[in-house]
């Protein structure tokens, strides 16, 4: 399962309030090396880190250009 924006900020309150890997694990469908690896990311970089942007576009006329 796929998470957003908004489960990994819930996963994340929940694991600093005590609750384990394991539960957490079984409660969003997701393994636990993921999970702990998340938690890694966010307490280095911030929360911020987990909010995936979108994918820019850019025109074949600028890739030219870039050239």
């Amino acid at each position: 399962m796929k998470l957003n924006y908004e489960d990994k900020v819930q996963i994340y309150e929940l694991r600093k309030q005590g609750q384990s890997f394991k539960q957490l694990s079984k409660r969003f469908g997701v393994d636990v090396s993921g999970l702990k690896y998340m938690m890694k990311l966010i307490d280095r970089y911030g929360i911020d880190i987990v909010n995936k942007g979108m994918n820019r576009y850019y025109s074949p006329e600028l890739k030219q250009q870039t050239n």
